[in-house]
């Protein structure tokens, strides 16, 4: 069970969902910047049209960009990081290296439902927060929800976690969590990216791949399923598209008000990811035993502990991994995790 997410996949099902953001007043525009927008279908996508009406809310806000697309999402952090990108739309794994907080919005199992998902987004987007949205010059401008990332299997008989023992998962290899999660459980990693792992699974060649549900249809992801497979309903992370700025760079007060928009239109973000929910079949859906979510639980967890503590990794931002706990808390007080409190 992992957590990366196939980034051109859920990035295009965000952007049809949200559609127009909300309006605002408008005024003249202010200061020019440049945006680089990650999109896989480039200026013709969903997310590039998307920031094309983001670009008109953000002239109320006393700046004016200009969008420049990237079906390359490396390059659209890359190029912002050498200053050639003024702001740049990328998921959280990719900005993690700009700021880990933001980039913890991934991490693995913290985020179990799209309640609590709703709640820990909209807190960030508070006037309070606004210190945990930024790490020295870098600040999160806006987090888009991009829906739950799901485990795709062509045996459903691989419903446990000791099940997934020796199995082969297609794995972004650049992702630490995936990776450290493939060896939690005894599974075999086989390396692949946003473009093959779709191919790897519906050919047969790995047993079980990672993706939001609308990757079902768009990637036909059934066929690898087949007769005997399923998609396991246990969520393993939430996807998210953040913006990220350098904050001298941008009016006082712009990043708060952009991030108050994004946190607007929530349901917005997740109405293409709760429709392709509904599209998959029910016979291909898996629903695990109680006592097995629990083991999950405890498991990722662990991992993200792991991720945490690890001096040559330290991938998760604890003071993140402690808000999402309170906010699982706050939901189920009854969860072991909240009288222990390790996160």
């Amino acid at each position: 069970m992992l957590t990366r997410i196939p980034a051109a996949l859920a990035v295009c099902a965000m952007a049809l969902a949200l559609g127009p953001l909300a309006p605002t007043q408008a005024r003249a525009a202010g200061v020019s910047k440049t945006l680089c927008v990650f999109d896989p279908s480039g200026s013709n996508g969903q997310v590039f049209q998307l920031m094309k009406d983001y670009k008109l809310e953000a002239v109320a806000w006393g700046v004016d960009f200009d969008l420049k697309p990237y079906t390359d999402e490396k390059l659209a952090a890359d190029d912002f990081k050498a200053g050639k990108c003024d702001a740049s739309l990328i998921t959280a794994t990719r900005l993690r290296p700009f700021h880990k907080f933001a980039g913890t919005l991934e991490a693995m199992g913290a985020l179990p439902d799209y309640a609590i998902t709703e709640r820990v987004i909209k807190s960030l987007s508070k006037p309070g927060a606004s210190k945990l949205m930024t790490n020295g010059d870098y600040e999160i401008a806006a987090v888009f929800p991009g829906g739950a990332i799901y485990l795709f299997v062509n045996d459903r008989s691989v419903n446990t976690v000791d099940a997934l023992a020796g199995k082969k998962i297609a794995t972004l290899a650049y992702d630490e969590a995936s990776k450290t999660m493939v060896k939690k459980v005894g599974a075999s990693m086989t390396a692949a990216d946003v473009g093959t792992f779709s191919g790897l699974f519906n050919n047969g060649n790995v047993d079980a791949c990672y993706a939001p549900a609308f990757a079902y249809d768009a990637l036909e992801l059934y066929k690898g399923i087949g007769e005997k497979g399923a998609v396991v309903r246990y969520p393993l992370a939430q996807m998210t598209l953040q913006l990220l700025i350098r904050s001298k760079d941008f009016p006082d007060g712009f990043g708060q008000k952009s991030r108050a928009l994004a946190a607007q239109n929530f349901d917005k973000g997740l109405k293409v990811a709760r429709e392709a929910e509904k599209r998959i079949p029910a016979k291909h859906w898996l629903d695990i035993p109680a006592a097995d979510k629990l083991r999950y639980d405890e498991m990722l967890r662990e991992v993200r502990i792991a991720l945490r503590d690890d001096p040559d990794v330290a991938l998760y931002h604890p003071i993140a991994l402690k808000l999402f706990r309170k906010a699982r808390c706050k939901k189920d007080p009854t969860r072991a995790e909240c009288a222990e409190k390790v996160e």
